[in-house]
């Protein structure tokens, strides 16, 4: 069922189709979003990656490279903040999710300026 429904999805509605698929979450069950779903860093140990080997695995800078993207670097940012809410990423994604945005992007474009830390 999934491969047609790719299909279908990718190559008649082009992405567009007009419905969310609910996604049960937790022993109860019933929909939820990704903020629901997102729990305190606290509660997990941090991943130890082994370095990369140059052969099956690669730095950061090389697989951006090698993937072909390219931006202007002084392209503004797409991303907007609200200014009701602007206290967030500081207060609460950094001190009690451990700032998941940062890992949104594999270049690393989402960062906190080290004075901030």
């Amino acid at each position: 069922g999934g491969l047609v429904y790719t299909g279908i999805a990718a190559h008649i509605l082009k992405g567009r189709e007009p419905w969310t698929l609910p996604v049960p979450v937790g022993e109860e069950g019933g929909l939820h979003t990704d903020s629901k779903a997102t729990k305190p860093a606290n509660e997990f140990k941090p991943i130890e990656y082994p370095p990369s080997d140059g052969k099956l695995t690669f730095d950061l800078l090389t697989n951006l490279q090698r993937s072909g993207t390219y931006h202007e670097d002084d392209q503004p940012s797409h991303l907007k903040i609200k200014p009701d809410v602007a206290s967030v990423p500081e207060t609460i994604s950094l001190q009690l999710y451990a700032a998941p945005e940062t890992r949104f992007c594999p270049a690393g474009v989402y960062e906190y300026v080290d004075e901030k830390l």
